[in-house]
């Protein structure tokens, strides 16, 4: 593993783990993480078919400034999420982690509201997390159907969550990035946060950089340098590059934040080869981002 000590290259000096998970195979189901469980669209997991808690996060991070982390719902399979916000509170009075909490929801849903209520319960708990990626290829459907984010029950409960101060993470692909500028012209309060670069791949880098520059007019959209894997699962920055210097141009640093996506990033690439290169690639175009993307836009944006 390697050492911010040892690294002759630019490193931030405080990190907010945007995007990070934890969880407790004994306390919920998982069902993606069952022993026979198939392997995700990342690869095989069953290194991470185990409880994955404080102290195994922690370690990923050895050596380095770590200084706040934002837990994201991990499709735990309770049958209320907010049972997931309620564990992470305990564990947050217990081991001092995580310092922020993004849950499970389906905007689609009627019982939306009273799910957010039992979230909001908690202080800890941020924002909420929907999955609405849905391509024409039919490799992403994390939602059953297309245009979600164009229903009026999911604009009226983004409203709600608005009202309530909590953000917005959303799960899509680069062509949904068009439905999301609508989506926030429709919600221009909310806070919405846009997980792993809108699951870009090399196949898609042109609608990807087309659907960057739609939401660039829109301070209320960000995005997370996280999940890359999509890319190049061993974060290579001449694959990284072409994206990473086209977002910072379109967004800046104070509308992008960084997140390890540990453990399941963690299965290719470390999290310190994560920042070291991520660092590295910010600090051709803009080094006065670093600080930005690795810790002030996500302590802002969550409210930390």
């Amino acid at each position: 593993m390697g050492s911010a000590l040892d690294h002759d290259g630019p490193m931030p000096t405080e990190i907010v783990d945007a995007h990070h998970h934890l969880w407790d195979l004994g306390r919920f189901p998982y069902p993606w993480l069952a022993p026979d469980a198939p392997p995700r669209p990342f690869g095989n997991h069953d290194a991470i078919k185990r409880n994955y808690l404080t102290v195994d996060y922690l370690t990923h991070f050895d050596g380095l400034p770590l200084v706040g982390s934002v837990h994201v719902q991990a499709n735990c399979g309770a049958a209320n999420p907010s049972d997931e916000t309620a564990w992470l509170a305990d564990l947050s009075q217990t081991s001092g982690w995580p310092n922020a909490v993004v849950g499970d929801i389906d905007l689609s849903s009627e019982m939306a509201a009273d799910i957010l209520k039992a979230h909001a319960q908690y202080p800890l708990a941020k924002g909420v997390r929907a999955f609405v990626a849905h391509d024409r290829s039919g490799r992403w459907r994390l939602s059953d159907r297309p245009h979600m984010m164009n229903d009026l029950t999911f604009i009226r409960n983004a409203s709600l969550l608005s009202e309530m101060g909590f953000s917005l993470d959303l799960v899509i692909v680069p062509d949904q990035l068009v439905e999301v500028a609508q989506l926030a012209t429709a919600v221009p309060d909310l806070v919405i946060i846009i997980d792993h670069l809108a699951t870009p791949e090399p196949v898609s880098l042109s609608s990807w950089r087309t659907g960057v520059e739609a939401v660039r007019g829109f301070d209320n959209i960000a995005m997370k340098l996280s999940g890359l894997w999509t890319i190049d699962k061993l974060w290579r920055p001449e694959n990284l590059r072409s994206y990473t210097h086209h977002v910072l141009k379109q967004l800046g640093g104070d509308r992008l934040m960084y997140g390890s996506n540990a453990p399941i990033e963690t299965l290719h690439c470390s999290v310190f080869d994560q920042v070291s290169t991520l660092a590295s690639l910010i600090a051709e175009n803009d080094p006065q981002s670093i600080d930005a993307v690795f810790c002030k836009t996500a302590t802002r944006l969550y409210r930390l």
